[in-house]
């Protein structure tokens, strides 16, 4: 096993202790210890955001987080083990931030479409770096699959339940096929989010918006995007 570092007298450290593997495994035990472990996971964020998940190294976040590379180890098992829970807890905060959407009271329903979307736009943009990361890492590591596909499902999930209760309401077409619909009108929005804050396509908040909006209440055919159907009239024409 490769050394992980060593004391100023050159003892080489080959394992975790008794005690270390106790810790890694149950998590600290203490008020203090539990801060030097999210001191360590905030470090690392900061690092792989940084460096990127494969030039950044334990020294890197030992040095950020400014504390001795002993003390990583007491915590942590590797560099993998680490990026795996700073990706877990991001996708935990996404997931939470995902809920808190500020509809106006009484707003229609294509202006809640909109709502959702704005805040998923607005999660999205705080965790792309990460996101980024996260991709990166899945193509060669399965636990980053999973846990990207996670942020994904689970989003798509609360919409699959939105989309159930509006056509429970009549707001939403009843023959559309909610799992189908949204995994597509996801994939829609995940790729557009992608495009502009990972590769940094040039595109304009607001037209983002009015596009997605559009697309995603016309697929549900959601009433207020449909109205030119409810006052008989007729489809524009090609001319």
């Amino acid at each position: 096993m490769a050394s992980r570092g060593g004391s100023a007298q050159g003892r080489r450290v080959t394992g975790p202790s008794d005690h270390q593997q106790l810790r890694r495994d149950t998590g600290p035990q203490t008020d203090k210890g539990q801060a030097r472990r999210d001191q360590l996971l905030a470090a690392a964020r900061t690092v792989f955001e940084d460096r990127g998940f494969v030039d950044a190294r334990v020294a890197d976040i030992v040095a950020e987080a400014r504390v001795a590379q002993g003390t990583f180890y007491s915590y942590i098992d590797s560099k993998d083990a680490i990026f795996r829970e700073v990706a877990e807890q991001t996708v935990a905060q996404m997931l939470a931030d995902f809920g808190t959407i500020e509809v106006e009271p009484g707003a229609s329903p294509h202006a809640r479409v909109r709502a959702g979307l704005r805040r998923y736009v607005q999660v999205y943009r705080e965790n792309a770096r990460m996101i980024a990361l996260m991709e990166q890492a899945g193509t060669f590591t399965p636990e980053m699959r999973r846990t990207r596909l996670q942020v994904r499902e689970t989003w798509l999930a609360q919409l699959e339940r939105s989309v159930k209760r509006q056509q429970a309401g009549g707001i939403a077409d009843p023959t559309v096929d909610p799992f189908m619909v949204v995994q597509v009108l996801g994939a829609m929005a995940d790729h557009v989010c992608y495009l502009w804050f990972c590769l940094g396509q040039p595109y304009q908040e607001e037209e983002v918006l009015d596009s997605l909006t559009e697309v995603w209440a016309r697929a549900l055919g959601i009433a207020d995007s449909t109205a030119w159907r409810r006052s008989g009239g007729d489809a524009p024409s090609d001319r």
